[in-house]
């Protein structure tokens, strides 16, 4: 008799609006994207654990039946798993944990799209633990990209102290026709980039201006007043976090909007447009060549 295989699906997320602010409670509109990273389990007498992206397996752990690692090509990740699964343990004592477990990244690990959040997101959906709670003890972070992982449209996700809340939406077509996501190719640490906010002050008028933005950008229906949003939330982040702000910074003679997205600076970034060959030609030849569409990228 053959094992039972278990398969689980979770999808990357990007954030349009709320950056950083979401950690205080301000909505926040992000995106699940139609990449993601998926797990199959396999009961065995072992626990081994396996990663993979397109670029081929990078990371292998073999714990023993404590979970104390045996043999690692990463010590830092598998420390990382092996709190995670014996924090499932502990919460689900009667749950095998003695599997071979293997997961595939459908995309390039380095664009920052979220191989930590569907992790938590694959896990969760293993052992039907909350996975706020799993984020809470591993990661951190304000659990926008636990919500994305499942959700199959955009959300407006909101962060608070007694329950986090999502709701699916859409966006006018007439506005993401004119997006542009490109990879800039500076991948940032979210975990470092979330302590350094954390000495930022934030105060009440900073949060209704997200909200009453994130409100007005699932009405909106045409590109000129979405850009001027896009602009107003960065005129708004930029003294707050202490960076300037994108476009001026590298784009300054580009004719339409440039929205930085999750933690400023390193990962993708928005660009509108009128013509899509000629954005892609703008950006290609400034040595940017990772780019997608709304339609491309998007669920």
């Amino acid at each position: 008799m053959t094992a039972t295989l278990l398969n689980f699906e979770a999808s990357c997320k990007l954030m349009l609006f709320g950056e950083y602010l979401v950690l205080e409670g301000a909505k926040s509109l992000a995106f699940p994207l139609k990449f993601g990273q998926s797990l199959q389990i396999e009961p065995s007498r072992e626990i081994r654990w396996t990663s993979e992206s397109p670029d081929g397996i990078w990371f292998t752990a073999d714990f023993d039946s404590t979970l104390n690692i045996i043999n690692t090509n990463n010590e830092e990740v598998a420390n990382i798993l092996a709190k995670l699964l014996k924090l499932i343990k502990s919460l689900k004592p009667d749950l095998n944990i003695n599997n071979v477990f293997h997961a595939q990244a459908d995309f390039n690990l380095a664009w920052g799209l979220g191989s930590s959040s569907t992790l938590i997101s694959l896990l969760s959906q293993w052992s039907k633990i909350d996975p706020f709670l799993l984020l809470s003890e591993s990661f951190g972070g304000s659990g926008y990209d636990i919500a994305c992982a499942t959700a199959k449209r955009p959300i407006i996700f909101q962060k608070s102290a007694n329950k986090n809340s999502w709701k699916e939406i859409s966006l006018n077509q007439n506005v993401t026709d004119h997006f542009l996501f490109i990879y800039l190719g500076q991948k940032q640490n979210s975990r470092s980039e979330i302590q350094r906010f954390k000495k930022s002050k934030v105060n009440s008028a900073h949060i209704n201006e997200m909200n009453n933005l994130v409100d007005q950008s699932i009405n909106c229906e045409n590109i000129e007043e979405f850009e001027s949003l896009l602009n107003q939330s960065e005129e708004l982040l930029s003294p707050i976090i202490g960076k300037q702000k994108l476009k001026e910074h590298i784009f300054a003679d580009y004719e339409y909007s440039i929205k930085s997205l999750g933690a400023w600076g390193g990962d993708f970034f928005l660009a509108t447009h009128r013509n899509i060959d000629e954005a892609k030609k703008y950006f290609t030849n400034r040595g940017l060549t990772t780019m997608f569409t709304y339609k491309e990228m998007v669920k």
